[in-house]
């Protein structure tokens, strides 16, 4: 009545002895996934600004209650400066001030309100 007893299957990986192999290949492995990580950040422009800390929380404000983006509501305003300088609308020369600075002859002058 009884049959033969069942078979018990070892893993392939751990029958050919390649333990350390799988050390070797979770290595490969991990770099491989750090390479493509590297990769898909160096594919999104990116930029760093010091602002105010008045402008940062009102970017914050304006985001929460438009429930977007603080990147939206900044990328936004960058359009609008920039269409309204390409058009002539902006003189930025009344708020130039001497730069103690050797990589640029001026800085802006902002409002007391964004300092």
């Amino acid at each position: 009545m009884g049959g033969k007893p069942p078979v018990k299957r070892q893993d392939p990986f751990v029958a050919s002895g390649a333990q350390d192999i799988d050390r070797e290949l979770e290595a490969q492995l991990s770099a491989r996934e750090r390479r493509k990580a590297k990769a898909r950040k160096a594919e999104r422009p990116k930029a760093t600004y010091d602002l105010a800390l008045a402008l940062i929380n009102e970017v914050r404000e304006v985001a929460s209650q438009e429930d977007v983006s603080q990147s939206d509501i900044v990328a936004w305003a960058l359009i609008e400066f920039l269409e309204r300088y390409t058009a002539g609308e902006v003189d930025l020369g009344e708020h130039k001030k001497a730069a103690r600075s050797l990589r640029f002859a001026f800085k802006l002058e902002f409002p007391e309100k964004w300092r």
